[in-house]
């Protein structure tokens, strides 16, 4: 844990008062439970109402931006939390507005299924961030929520620093 100055008095002599802050594991830990109950980012993709995941994916940013305050500024915390929160702004923006982007089922010829293709992207976007988390802070995932973490390398020896930011933190 860390100390937080929270005040300083001066007068009749010095003092500081101070408040027991978490640390990024006990944050990251934190965000790795509250998605593993989010069945946005691990459900069959056939079963999913769109506006549902519409929703969820509000309630995750939502989520991550009160996490945000806790973690340490600059950090790899917040800067996964940035990216995921950045994820589920995309998803959210390509639903337009009340998802009637997502509404159409009967696509022609040539034509992509936009719910599908925001929904993958998000899943991979996650994903990445998730398992940063998880081999940062040196914490396990939920069997569901590991489905969308990215393929480990062949020559597999548990080290990650092959994808761009895992690097374990320091406790």
């Amino acid at each position: 844990m860390r100390m937080r100055l929270t005040g300083i008095s001066v007068p009749g002599g010095f003092g500081a008062q101070w408040q027991a802050v978490e640390g990024d594991q006990d944050v990251a830990r934190r965000i790795l439970l509250f998605l593993e109950d989010r069945r946005l980012l691990f459900g069959d993709r056939h079963c999913e109402d769109e506006m549902h995941c519409v929703e969820s994916a509000n309630q995750i940013r939502a989520f991550l931006t009160q996490q945000l305050d806790s973690a340490k500024p600059d950090g790899s915390l917040s800067t996964s939390i940035r990216a995921m929160r950045a994820a589920c702004r995309r998803f959210i923006e390509s639903a337009g507005p009340y998802g009637r982007n997502f509404h159409h089922r009967d696509y022609g010829y040539g034509q992509a299924d936009l719910f599908s293709l925001a929904l993958g992207d998000l899943r991979t976007s996650m994903g990445v961030h998730i398992a940063v988390l998880a081999y940062a802070f040196d914490l396990e995932v939920d069997e569901e929520l590991s489905s969308i973490l990215p393929p480990q390398p062949q020559d597999d020896d548990g080290d990650l620093d092959w994808l761009p930011g895992f690097e374990r933190q320091q406790p």
